[in-house]
């Protein structure tokens, strides 16, 4: 496959929008409507360049989003750090929130009856789903109306003595009346208020929409946390048996991203359900401590496979080290025994002909002075290799991204000491592939593709 991808935008999916649209059909009531759970919630992805985005700057330059991806990573990559050091710090953890500053999908979909839309942060290592309420005792800026629960004829909070609430979050209010949620992230964002039952609304792939009681949802009145004033709460895609949303939706979903820098691209999509795309070579998936889990057991440069110990990426039965995939971390971070081959190759090949560059950072980005287009022509695939033969396929633009005019450097980082030998694998290197979660048959499908050609029937403009 050939795509062409040269200018600093490719990096600019870090902060997305997917966009279940709220239509006419979706807040006036569609004849397509079910109640039914759906096989399949097809979802088109908005760029973040594009018009229709939240996030849309006329003003920002690529090369402002470059930076933008760049800082995020860094929050994404401390909070994280923090998690690893103190695993057991809250007892109900939603995950790392996504600094909405810098690497965040959001998803727009509507909540009650009659709906109301509601845009969200889509995190893969958080498992709530919730939003902010009134009445509200604390909130942060939001872009749409907040959700008011007495307004809503399908709402209901979960009774304090009832079994659902025993076996997810055991709180209740002062009264002893209603069970309570109460979610402190590590990068110091909090929500709090009543865990209940509503209904949701998506658009269908075929133009129609679907109603689906979620059993267990955030309905926050207290909340606090890194805001710009758009997201009104969190979409967690990962999996707890009691009270996480993939759970109640089917436990599969796909991510796929293509032609990333280009604003107009229509077909980067999420599909959630039972018909969630699994395709492409598969690889075990295992969920640890709210992460999503894969065997990475080597890296290639070309027909070069790099002097990299089997076990340098397994996690230990402490839980330290381990690979894992990232929705909301833009760079890739390699513990220091799978990096240094890496680098040390890529250095071999660029530097005979290349000017390498000093930048100040907080992190150390390996860059040189020049232009992808012209100067990484013919640079060879860089391959990670998984355990029963998944490969995900890293081409320049996976690879490098251009900072300024004159300078690229490689998206691939040395992880923290902090991180304590775990692995990152972000969005950059996950663009043009697509990703499939098999939560319960524990696999993970890789395969590369341009998303146009995934699905003629999916809810694409």
């Amino acid at each position: 496959m050939a795509l062409k991808l040269t200018s600093p935008r490719a990096v600019v999916l870090l902060v997305c929008v997917i966009s279940i649209i709220s239509s006419p059909s979706l807040t006036n009531g569609a004849s397509k409507t079910s109640p039914m759970k759906p096989p399949r919630m097809a979802m088109a992805l908005i760029h973040p360049h594009s018009i229709h985005s939240p996030y849309y700057n006329p003003n920002a330059t690529a090369y402002d989003l470059v930076e933008r991806a760049i800082d995020g990573s860094i929050a994404r990559i401390r909070s994280l750090s923090k998690l690893v050091a103190a695993p057991n710090d809250y007892a109900f953890r939603g995950g790392v929130i996504a600094n909405n500053k810098g690497v965040a999908f959001l998803v727009k979909l509507s909540v009650g009856t009659p709906p109301v839309p509601q845009l969200l942060i889509i995190d893969t290592a958080s498992n709530l789903f919730w939003f902010q309420c009134d009445p509200c005792i604390s909130c942060f800026p939001q872009s749409l109306p907040r959700f008011d629960p007495a307004k809503s004829s399908s709402y209901s909070n979960i009774l304090c003595n009832s079994v659902a609430c025993h076996v997810s979050t055991h709180e209740c209010d002062s009264n002893k009346e209603y069970c309570t949620y109460n979610l402190k992230y590590i990068d110091g964002a909090s929500t709090r208020g009543n865990l209940a039952t509503e209904n949701v609304t998506f658009e269908t792939s075929d133009e129609g929409t679907m109603v689906i009681p979620i059993t267990k949802i955030g309905c926050g009145h207290e909340n606090s946390g890194s805001i710009d004033g758009q997201q009104s709460g969190l979409l967690g895609l990962s999996y707890n048996y009691y009270y996480s949303f993939i759970q109640q939706v089917g436990l599969k979903f796909s991510i796929c991203l293509a032609d990333v820098h280009n604003p107009q691209y229509p077909y980067n999509q999420l599909v959630l359900g039972d018909d969630a795309v699994l395709e492409g070579k598969s690889t075990t998936l295992d969920l640890y401590g709210g992460h999503y889990y894969v065997n990475l057991q080597g890296i290639s440069v070309g027909e070069t496979r790099l002097k990299i110990d089997p076990g340098a990426f397994k996690r230990a039965p402490s839980g330290e080290g381990g690979v894992v995939l990232d929705s909301g971390t833009g760079l890739t971070y390699l513990k220091g025994d799978g990096y240094v081959p890496l680098q040390n190759e890529v250095q071999r090949l660029l530097d005979p002909r290349l000017r390498r560059v000093k930048q100040g950072r907080k992190i150390e980005l390996l860059c040189y002075a020049g232009t992808m287009g012209k100067d990484l022509q013919g640079f060879p695939v860089v391959t990670f290799h998984f355990e029963n033969g998944a490969e995900l396929i890293l081409d320049i633009n996976n690879m490098f991204f251009q900072v300024t005019p004159a300078m690229f450097c490689m998206t691939v980082v040395q992880s923290d000491l902090t991180l304590r030998g775990l692995s990152l694998i972000g969005v950059l290197a996950q663009q043009y592939h697509n990703i499939g979660y098999d939560i319960q048959g524990k696999q993970l499908f890789i395969q590369r593709i341009d998303c146009r050609y995934l699905d003629q029937q999916s809810a694409f403009p």
